[in-house]
């Protein structure tokens, strides 16, 4: 019985704890919003302040980077491995848009086929030989 009380009283010590934490823990949450100049989108993508003040897409930006200039309309940026949010030069890949559907068409083929997406290298040749990318990572 005395296990089992406080047992009960820790827990309700820590719920208590929470709750006096909360409004602190949302006004670090609100200010930390507020001045990042980084966002999440509802898809995924990480949206940045570029330097003339406007939102722009930052697997966009780094690509403008990498390849010293801007993309154009019909150019698209790849994840290579999926993750709209991993936006590191190796795992990024310009391609036009058509040759960008052209690849999910093969890619979703090779899983509806197989029962698995094909290996990275694979994924890596095909994308270079086959659909015409430039693939960021590479020197």
């Amino acid at each position: 019985m005395k296990r089992l009380e406080r047992r009960l009283n820790r827990y309700l010590d820590d719920l208590a704890w929470n709750i006096v934490k909360l409004p602190f823990k949302l006004i670090y949450l609100l200010f930390r919003w507020l001045l990042s100049n980084k966002r999440l989108t509802e898809d995924g993508y990480v949206l940045k302040k570029s330097k003339s003040g406007k939102d722009q897409y930052e697997h966009r930006e780094i690509a403008e980077e990498i390849l010293g200039r801007q993309l154009e309309a019909w150019e698209v940026v790849h994840h290579i491995n999926g993750r709209r949010s991993d936006n590191r030069p190796s795992n990024l890949c310009v391609m036009a848009r058509l040759d960008h559907d052209r690849y999910h068409k093969w890619y979703d083929g090779i899983f509806e086929t197989y029962g698995r997406y094909p290996r990275r290298a694979t994924q890596l040749k095909k994308v270079k030989e086959s659909f015409r990318g430039k693939l960021l990572g590479d020197p």
